[in-house]
């Protein structure tokens, strides 16, 4: 008999084995594992989003169909995204001053 008995006990499993905490996200827009689908009328359209998507860094994969309407969507939400907003932080008390004074900020602008 071992003088510590947990040493023999088995492995217990974890109580949630569920899908809850294995999801993953979904792949970026415009990445080689999930690349824009465009649809154009001509030749000379297919070339010119090429260059659209070659100019962003975006992979790709256009089909040229005279018969179907030309689809750019994908193309466009990632032309239209915006660049994600900074915050303006305000100056704390022992950070430089902002004026350029060289002091520190509670003693040149806070008082």
């Amino acid at each position: 008999m071992s003088r510590y008995p947990h040493k023999d006990l088995p492995l217990k499993k974890a109580m949630y084995e569920g899908t809850t905490f294995k999801e993953k996200k979904a792949p970026r827009l415009g990445t080689r594992r999930a690349p824009l689908q465009l649809i154009a009328k001509t030749s000379d359209r297919e070339a010119e989003l090429a260059a659209i998507c070659t100019e962003g860094g975006w992979a790709f994969a256009i089909k040229v169909d005279a018969e179907v309407d030309e689809d750019t969507r994908d193309l466009v939400f990632l032309q239209s995204k915006q660049p994600a907003a900074t915050s303006t932080r305000l100056a704390g008390r022992n950070d430089p001053c902002p004026c350029g004074s060289g002091k520190k900020y509670k003693q040149c602008c806070a008082t």
